[in-house]
């Protein structure tokens, strides 16, 4: 027999995973919550880097397995801007690809408007 309360517990794991999953869908996609995400991690890794080169040196320095965690952690942070800011190119790449195509069809049925009218205006001559 299953216990409820195990039960219970593994439904509310489910609900704040897919909250999280919710929240991170919805930092990478707007734009400006990415811009801020971008910022925010960046600002975070350089003040890590700052205090694991400089006044934290000393603790590090202790026991190798605090260093070596400290360390990955900073380059967790760095390869995660690179990528967020990977991702943010791509998209800004294809929000403008996007822009340009609506512009050209935009311009090709002026330009299909403008060649009708010079054509009415010269039939009725």
């Amino acid at each position: 027999m299953v216990d409820k309360n195990s039960s219970q517990k593994r439904q509310r794991g489910g609900e704040r995973v897919a909250l999280g999953l919710a929240a991170g869908w919805l930092l990478v996609r707007h734009r400006s919550y990415r811009r801020n995400l971008l910022f925010v991690s960046t600002l975070l890794t350089l003040i890590m880097v700052f205090l694991g080169a400089g006044p934290l040196t000393g603790v590090l320095s202790k026991s190798p397995f605090w260093f070596a965690i400290y360390w990955m952690a900073c380059f967790f942070l760095v390869g995660f801007v690179l990528i967020l800011a990977i991702y943010d190119l791509i998209m800004i790449r294809k929000k403008h690809r996007e822009q340009i195509d609506q512009l050209e069809q935009e311009l090709s049925e002026a330009a299909e408007e403008a060649r009708r009218l010079a054509e009415k205006a010269n039939n009725s001559k």
